[in-house]
């Protein structure tokens, strides 16, 4: 078992559960490349479904780890960035249906992740967003492409630019989840039992149902993104937003667009 990532395999239904409560379940070098091979294994393993959780009570995934981003050189950076856009992209591209079981925050990394998913079941007490905007920096992990497929264009920038977090309920209105938000105590049940469901299908009809509506390529958008995102968080801006979010206090942004 990885550390970062708790793998239980039964009745055909993979379980990933990233297992940093500590630090709100962040995503760093360690957790997406377990992310990325397990999700990729899955059908050879016989998966027929994969449910991704994150552990604690109080986020599915709060984002990208600042502590290890925060020293990156941009060449550093755009490495990091590419390792989690290829694990987004093995999410949205699996074969099987992969199912977020959200409960807590889903911000920043966690929110792409999110959204790389085909199905998402939340929480009431669920928050979702990309505070990159507050940091002085851009999503990196594919936000900036499958927000705009997920809700069109004006909720999708007001959700970029401002970096506010929205509910439950409004993520429902939106269309970010599959199905309106449940209590936390029922969210386990909910997802376990469209997850023995999907389980429970043809596998064929699954996987040629998910080839069929998946989108064209994006790759040159995303590597444009990656680009960009690298040199934001290497920028004055970007230095200044992601310190000033781990010293607690409001960023001091002056507008160089260097490091």
């Amino acid at each position: 078992m990885d550390t970062m990532i708790e793998v239980i395999d039964k009745g055909g239904i993979r379980q990933l559960t990233l297992t940093r409560p500590g630090q709100l379940n962040a995503l760093n070098t360690v957790v997406l490349q377990a992310l990325t091979r397990h999700v990729e294994s899955a059908p050879a393993d016989g998966v027929a479904c994969i449910v991704i959780a994150g552990a604690g009570e109080r986020a599915f995934c709060a984002g990208a780890d600042l502590a290890e981003i925060d020293a990156m050189t941009p060449d550093d950076a755009h490495a990091f960035i590419r390792l989690g856009q290829r694990a987004m992209n093995a999410v949205e591209c699996s074969p099987v249906p992969v199912i977020a079981a959200v409960d807590g925050f889903a911000l920043g990394g966690g929110f792409e992740l999110m959204l790389a998913c085909h199905l998402v079941i939340a929480s009431e007490r669920s928050r979702f967003g990309l505070p990159e905007a507050k940091l002085g920096c851009i999503p990196g992990f594919g936000g900036t492409q499958r927000l705009f497929t997920a809700v069109g264009g004006p909720a999708a920038f007001h959700i970029l630019l401002t970096g506010e977090p929205v509910d439950a309920q409004r993520a429902w209105d939106i269309g970010l989840l599959s199905v309106p938000p449940v209590a936390a105590t029922a969210l386990d049940e909910h997802v376990g039992e469209l997850a023995s469901r999907l389980a429970a299908g043809s596998r064929t009809g699954t996987r040629n149902i998910l080839e069929a509506a998946r989108r064209a390529t994006r790759a040159a958008a995303l590597e444009h993104e990656a680009a960009l995102a690298a040199l934001a968080i290497a920028s004055a801006d970007g230095r200044e937003g992601i310190r000033a979010f781990s010293e607690r206090r409001a960023p001091r942004f002056g507008g160089s667009e260097s490091g």
